[in-house]
């Protein structure tokens, strides 16, 4: 790939994710005003559940397919590409009905015995077509991304986005009315006709790339190709759900344990819904742009790899952190300094607000484990991940168990795991890190350049927020003086 297109590819993935992701949390925003907390409280309940069912019917396809579709480009094999997305879309569509006719008719439990909760009962039913059409359609996104093209991608997820959120938005408005139970899955199904909407135009853009692109190789057996692709997808499936499993339990521990600190469950339901559906989704905005650099870098660490760079590889290492520290530090100063109107501004829900202040001290180290856990995935040590993602989740349960269920601390039991859960991450991530590059982090001037940088943003935000009424203007003033501000030094 050439420099230039491999910098037209990287700016389109960006904005691609910058643009999804902003529309996600606007999905969020109406969802929350339309529903209100308990609603949202009922959605999130559900969500580890989909997603759970999600890895089961097609976790790891479009990765797999994604290094399938590369390979086989580079050896000239299209034809038996193609024969493997045909001989894997059916494995799919069977597999898939098969899972969701079971979820359909357990559907119940799952709901009471499971979530604990039989108004979820109906958001379960209105996802199962999603299970369908999702395990397809991960099919050919997988082909687009192997070969290289991702405007395609780019531009259907950004299609998907809107068609969910126009959907949803008279569905829930009209339901709302009826009952909860039913307004709250009628988002559920927004969600299948957006991905049904993506499935159709991955459907033609593939079959317009197979009709320019013919190829007459002789590929391998049916079985085969199946076989090749079921041997990659399942271990990453395996990991997906483990991962689900445990953000599922933590749905449902969470308001079990505010019942036990003394809240009915009703708020309970709502204030688990403010936590998940709205105070997380402000904290880990800003990750969309963190989260689309991670694209760019992981790929150009594993390639240095190859090519034993290792100098090349630190320097990715040191900018990808300085990335997330910018990042996490700016957006402390912001979400600590006008949580109240952030959270006016888009949920009109001032009550969060305490929430989002209390879990912005935990910015600067959440996003810099995130950003190690990517590299670690650059480095190829996916078992190491899930190890240590295997501690963490196991110290997520034990803090919210024991110190959710104490009547002073309640819901902020989440905002103390938010802090510890990170400290330790960071460590065991660095740790392995250090261990498989045997790197020497010598990133004492960054630290104290951006520790300079950020108490000088500091002390200019007490000044701004006196000055500044509207919200918008004062994220954009912080963001550009911390950036100004680096320039400045360097």
């Amino acid at each position: 790939m050439k420099t230039s297109d491999f910098y037209k590819k990287t700016i389109i993935l960006v904005l691609s994710n910058i643009i999804t992701g902003t529309l996600n949390f606007i999905f969020s925003i109406i969802l929350s005003r339309q529903i209100g907390a308990k609603g949202v409280g009922i959605y999130q309940l559900v969500m580890p559940l989909y997603n759970m069912f999600l890895f089961i019917t097609g976790g790891g396809i479009t990765v797999s397919i994604s290094k399938i579709a590369s390979e086989k480009k580079a050896k000239g094999k299209l034809n038996e590409l193609y024969k493997t997305v045909k001989i894997v879309s059916l494995f799919e569509l069977f597999w898939s009905i098969v899972i969701t006719s079971l979820v359909i008719i357990f559907a119940k439990s799952f709901s009471n015995l499971i979530l604990k909760d039989s108004t979820a009962y109906y958001s379960i039913l209105a996802f199962t077509p999603a299970l369908v059409i999702v395990s397809i359609s991960s099919i050919y996104k997988g082909v687009y991304y192997g070969l290289q093209k991702v405007l395609e991608p780019a531009f259907i997820d950004i299609i998907e986005k809107i068609i969910r959120i126009i959907v949803m938005f008279p569905l829930v408005k009209v339901l709302k009315n009826i009952s909860l139970e039913l307004s709250c899955a009628s988002a559920m199904l927004a969600l299948s006709c957006g991905e049904l909407s993506s499935l159709i135009l991955f459907w033609a853009c593939y079959k317009i790339y197979k009709t320019k692109n013919k190829s007459f190789d002789k590929p391998d057996s049916p079985l085969q190709l199946l076989y090749d692709t079921l041997k990659l997808s399942i271990p990453l499936a395996f990991n997906g759900i483990f991962s689900t499993i445990f953000s599922m339990l933590n749905s449902v521990l969470i308001p079990n344990r505010l019942q036990a600190a003394g809240f009915s469950y009703e708020d309970a339901l709502s204030m688990f819904g403010k936590l998940s559906g709205m105070a997380l989704n402000i904290v880990f905005y800003p990750t969309v742009i963190l989260n689309s650099i991670s694209i760019i870098l992981i790929p150009s660490i594993s390639e240095f790899l190859v090519l034993k760079n290792y100098s090349a590889v630190k320097r990715r290492i040191y900018k990808s952190i300085e990335i997330a520290l910018i990042l996490a530090l700016s957006s402390f100063i912001i979400l600590n300094n006008i949580p109240d109107k952030i959270s006016i501004l888009f949920y009109k829900e001032p009550s969060i607000a305490k929430l989002i202040k209390t879990l912005s001290y935990g910015l600067p180290l959440v996003y810099v484990e995130m950003i190690s856990f990517s590299i670690l995935n650059a480095l190829g040590k996916q078992k190491q991940v899930m190890i240590n993602s295997l501690m963490l989740s196991i110290i997520d349960l034990t803090i919210i168990y024991f110190f959710m269920s104490i009547p002073k601390i309640n819901i902020y039991a989440y905002c103390i795991n938010f802090i510890i859960s990170a400290i330790v991450g960071l460590m065991i991530n660095f740790i392995a890190i250090n261990s498989s590059l045997n790197l020497n982090f010598e990133i004492k001037k960054d630290i104290i350049k951006h520790l300079l940088i950020f108490l000088t943003c500091l002390l200019v935000s007490k000044i701004l927020n006196k000055i500044i009424v509207n919200p918008l203007i004062f994220i954009l003033a912080i963001y550009s003086i911390y950036i100004a501000l680096l320039e400045i030094i360097e």
